[in-house]
C-alpha cells in the first residue's frame, strides 16, 4: 500500500477540539472528489478515513448518502478505502459492533473497500472502561489483579480523585458508573499497567530492543498473571465486533490501528488478519532503524501475519518539507525492501489551518516533495517493480540518504551516496526516480528543480547518448540531449516525468 490518513477537506475537517468532515455543513463531495483526484495522481492506492460522530449519527437514521458518495468516489479515482470504526466516545461494544456491521453489510463485494480497522489506536483504558455485551465482567473488571500483585493506590486517595476534575473528564477519569469496589479495582489495574510499560520501555532501551519483544522475555515472567488477563479483556472486546463483521462481509479483512506495545503484542491479534503498527519515531537513521525494529520484532510475534505501517510521518513545519519527503520515501522503500505490506501516512492534506503540516499536500491542494516521490515509487511498482536492495546513510547535514537498486531502476534521495550511473547536481535534499524497464527507454523524475548526470551506457548499455531524445509531457520541455564525455545532463522540473528514448 502506498496510503494516507484522510479527515476530509482540509479547511473543513476540523472544528475546536474534533474532526468534523461529516458534518453536515462541511461535507462537501465535490472538494473530496479533488483531494481524491490529487490523491490517485500522486501514487496513492489507498486512504483511510474514519467513522466519526457525525457520520454515526446519519448511519443510526439510515442516512447513507455521505459514506456512498465517498466509496463511490474512491472507486472512480481508483482508490481502495480501509475504514476505521468506533472513532467516536461510545464504550458500549455491542452497540459499535452493530454499527460497524451495518456498515459492512451495505458495502460487501464493493472493490473500493479494502478492508476494515475495529478502532484507532485502542489503548488499556478502552478495555478497562468499556461495556461488554450480555453484563460480562473481563478480568480487568475484577479484584484479581490487586490480589494478585498487591495495592497501588488506596481506596481513600481514590474516592478523593474521583471528585476532581482530572478524575471526572481527564486521561485517568473513572467512569460515574463504577461502584467503590470498581473504581478501586479499575484505578489500581491502570497504575499496574503504567508500571509495566515503563519496566518494558527501560528493558528496551537498555538492550537496544523494542517494548514489544519485553512481554516474552524471562524479565516479564512476574508479569504473567496480568497479561493473561490483559488478553482475555481484549478478546472479549474483539471478539463481537469480529465476529459480527465477519458475518456481514467475510470477504474483507480486519484489522486494529495500535500505537500501544502493550496491547499489540498481546495473542489475541492472532483474530485479525492483518496488524496495523502505528509509530513517529524523531527523524533521521535512528528513526528509520527504530521502525524495521519495531516492524521486525512484531512480524516474530505473528509470523505469517500481513503488517502495514498504518501511521507514520513528519510535521514539515519543523523538519522541512523536502528533508521530510526523503526521509518518508525512504520509510517507503524501507517497508517494500522488507517485504511488509506497505504504509498508511499521516495524513493526506495539512489540517488545522497548517499547524497539523504532516500532510502530503498543502492545505490550499498545492503538492509538497512527497507527493512527487510517492507518484515516482507508484510509477516504479506499476512497471513491474518489487522489492530490490535499499542502503541508508547520512549526509553531512546528519540527514539519512537512501539509495535503492532494482534490477532495472535506480533511487536515490538525500544527497549523498550517489551511483556513477545517475547523479542529482545541486545542493539540498532532493531524490531522483530513474526506471528502464522498458527496452530502448529510461523513465526519471525529480522531487525538487535539480540537474541531472545520466551515464546511458552504464544504465542501459550501447553507445552514450548518440540517438537518444528526451521529451515529456511539457512540449516545451522536450529537447534533443548532448553528450560530453559519455555523461548527458539536462535541467528537470519537480514533478514532470521525462522518457528518454531511442
Amino acid at each position: 500500500m502506498i496510503g494516507a490518513s484522510y479527515q476530509g477537506p482540509a479547511e473543513l475537517s476540523w472544528r475546536g477540539e474534533y474532526w468534523a468532515g461529516w458534518a453536515d455543513d462541511r461535507f462537501d463531495p465535490a472538494l473530496v472528489a479533488a483531494d481524491f483526484q490529487r490523491a490517485s495522481g500522486a501514487g496513492l492506492n489507498t486512504l483511510r478515513i474514519f467513522v466519526q460522530r457525525e457520520l454515526l449519527h446519519d448511519i443510526r437514521k439510515d442516512g447513507w448518502w455521505k459514506l456512498d458518495a465517498v466509496v463511490d468516489l474512491a472507486a472512480q479515482s481508483g482508490l481502495r478505502l480501509i475504514v476505521t470504526f468506533g472513532d467516536y466516545d461510545e464504550r458500549r461494544v455491542s452497540d459499535v459492533a452493530r454499527v460497524s456491521s451495518s456498515i459492512a453489510r451495505r458495502y460487501a463485494g464493493h472493490p473500493a473497500v479494502l478492508a476494515y480497522e475495529l478502532r484507532n489506536e485502542p489503548t488499556f483504558w478502552t478495555l478497562q472502561s468499556a461495556r461488554y455485551p450480555d453484563g460480562q465482567r473481563p478480568p480487568l473488571l475484577s479484584s484479581a489483579l490487586v490480589e494478585a500483585y498487591g495495592e497501588r493506590a488506596a481506596r481513600h486517595y481514590i474516592n478523593a480523585f474521583r471528585l476532581t476534575d482530572e478524575g471526572q473528564r481527564g486521561p485517568l477519569a473513572i467512569p460515574e458508573r463504577f461502584s467503590e469496589d470498581e473504581a478501586y479495582y479499575y484505578h489500581n489495574n491502570w497504575l499496574l499497567s503504567y508500571e509495566l510499560a515503563h519496566e518494558a520501555s527501560a528493558w528496551a532501551q537498555a538492550r537496544g530492543r523494542t517494548d514489544l519483544e519485553y512481554f516474552s522475555s524471562p524479565e516479564a515472567a512476574r508479569w504473567a498473571t496480568f497479561l493473561e488477563a490483559l488478553n482475555a479483556t481484549y478478546d472479549a472486546w474483539l471478539e463481537p465486533q469480529v465476529r459480527l463483521l465477519r458475518e456481514a462481509d467475510p470477504t474483507k479483512p480486519i484489522t486494529v490501528g495500535h500505537n500501544d506495545p502493550l496491547l499489540e503484542a498481546l495473542p489475541a491479534n492472532r483474530r485479525l488478519d492483518f496488524l496495523s503498527h502505528h509509530r513517529y519515531p524523531p527523524p533521521g537513521l535512528g528513526g528509520l532503524t527504530d521502525h524495521r525494529r519495531s516492524l521486525s520484532a512484531l512480524r516474530a510475534i505473528f509470523p505469517g501475519k500481513p503488517i502495514l505501517l498504518g501511521e507514520f510521518g513528519h510535521r514539515t513545519a519543523e523538519l522541512g518539507e523536502a528533508q521530510a519527503a526523503v526521509e518518508e520515501t525512504a520509510i517507503f522503500l524501507q517497508l517494500l525492501a522488507d517485504s511488509f505490506a506497505g504504509g498508511v501516512k499521516w495524513m493526506l492534506t495539512d489540517t488545522r489551518e497548517a499547524t497539523d503540516s504532516m500532510g502530503i499536500f498543502r492545505m490550499d491542494g498545492s503538492p509538497k516533495p512527497l507527493a512527487y516521490a510517492t507518484a515516482g515509487l507508484a510509477r516504479y511498482l506499476a512497471g513491474g517493480g518489487g522489492p530490490g536492495s535499499l542502503e541508508l546513510s547520512q549526509n553531512e547535514g546528519g540527514g539519512p540518504c537512501y539509495l535503492f537498486r532494482a534490477d532495472a531502476a535506480l533511487l536515490i534521495g538525500g544527497g549523498c551516496g550517489q551511483p556513477s550511473e545517475a547523479r542529482l547536481l545541486g545542493q539540498g535534499p532532493n531524490q531522483l526516480f530513474v526506471n528502464w524497464a522498458q527496452p530502448r527507454a529510461v523513465q526519471l523524475s525529480a522531487t525538487a528543480p535539480a540537474g541531472v548526470e545520466l551515464r546511458l551506457a552504464s544504465l542501459v548499455g550501447g553507445g552514450g547518448a548518440r540517438g537518444w531524445a528526451l521529451e515529456s509531457d511539457d512540449p516545451a520541455e522536450s529537447a534533443k540531449l548532448s553528450e560530453r564525455g559519455g555523461v548527458v545532463t539536462f535541467q528537470a522540473r519537480p514533478g514532470q516525468v521525462y522518457r528518454l528514448s531511442r
